[in-house]
């Protein structure tokens, strides 16, 4: 062999014996990486609890804080969460609010506001007006409110200002029940 092919050999046999000792180096940096992306993956579902539990307690302050009667819906018109002022508006308590769907208390053709299944114009994410409310003891309010459909995913948020006159209150008020007359 020539003096040239051995240096080619010796220069090729360093180089390849550098590069056999850097994969040790190589092997842990990989593992590392993996690593870190394993915890990431893993640490995913937390931060999203953290995010979802963020957005509750940002959603709870702003029930218990509001001036208006707030509402969220699901997309069935089920309630989901409502404000002290809402409860009062609609003539429910909390322990019972989930039973009842918001068509419940709205005449049929104001329904069409709240599904977005009416005509165009009632498709719009955001939607407001005026409507009439029967609240559960059979008396009526009339309301301003304001619709905003998918506020977050699967959930609408209505917000109710009671705009009916304090003489129709009483007026609108339930026919009070006869006493029981014992003879």
């Amino acid at each position: 062999m020539s003096m040239g092919v051995m240096m080619q050999i010796d220069k090729f046999s360093s180089e390849l014996w550098i590069a056999f000792r850097q994969v040790p180096a190589y092997l842990q940096e990989a593992q590392n990486t993996l690593a870190r992306f394993g915890r990431s993956v893993a640490d995913k579902p937390r931060r999203l609890r953290e995010a979802l539990r963020e957005r509750e307690n940002s959603l709870q302050t702003l029930l218990a804080n509001s001036a208006d009667a707030l509402v969220v819906t699901n997309n069935n018109h089920r309630f989901v969460a409502a404000n002290p002022r809402a409860l009062d508006l609609f003539g429910i308590s909390k322990s019972n609010m989930r039973e009842f769907a918001i068509d419940a208390f709205l005449a049929s053709d104001q329904i069409r506001d709240f599904d977005g299944n009416g005509s165009l114009l009632t498709r719009q994410k955001e939607r407001h007006g005026k409507c009439k409310i029967r609240r559960l003891d059979g008396s009526f309010r009339v309301a301003e409110y304001v619709f905003v459909a998918h506020f977050t995913p699967l959930r609408n948020v209505s917000t109710f200002r009671d705009i009916t006159p304090p003489k129709l209150q009483v007026a609108f008020a339930a026919p009070p029940k006869p006493d029981l007359l014992i003879f």
